[in-house]
């Protein structure tokens, strides 16, 4: 194995190598094991990327992450919607099926609405995490004031 410091193209090809890896969120030792790359090299990228995001304390930056995170609780919101919706479907079917003395039937349409349940309330429980989540403008305001 060759040591010392790449050259500038080796470098831009460890760079678009580990990219997607750090990108997905990643663990550098896991992309040091994949990609058969030194550990301390992975690092240094990783630390550089990393630094670059935290100081990116642009309005641009912070402005694309509440929004994104304003689409995602829309999107959390429209699946509770949709999960009440078939709810209240599977409800007038075990009716009808409580009716008619399919005992059976209405016994799995009483499972069904349990699971949808249970679907719904894990998501509310992801949404109010999220909620709950500080945005990055607040972490740097926050860091800032223990400065």
């Amino acid at each position: 194995m060759k040591r010392g410091r790449p050259t500038t193209r080796n470098q831009n090809k460890i760079k678009k190598k580990i990219q997607p890896y750090y990108d997905k969120g990643i663990s550098a030792s896991t992309v040091s094991k994949k990609t058969k790359l030194n550990i301390k090299t992975v690092l240094k990228y990783f630390s550089k990327w990393n630094k670059k995001l935290l100081e990116s304390n642009e309005s641009d930056f912070l402005k694309r992450a509440k929004i994104e995170k304003e689409k995602t609780i829309q999107s959390l919101d429209d699946e509770i919607i949709s999960l009440d919706k078939d709810k209240k479907e599977v409800n007038v079917i075990k009716n009808i099926a409580k009716q008619n003395g399919n005992v059976l039937h209405f016994e799995k349409l009483s499972r069904l609405k349990l699971k949808i349940e249970e679907q719904k309330f894990k998501i509310l429980a992801a949404k109010i995490n999220l909620i709950n989540t500080p945005t990055a403008d607040t972490i740097v305001d926050m860091e800032n004031n223990d400065d």
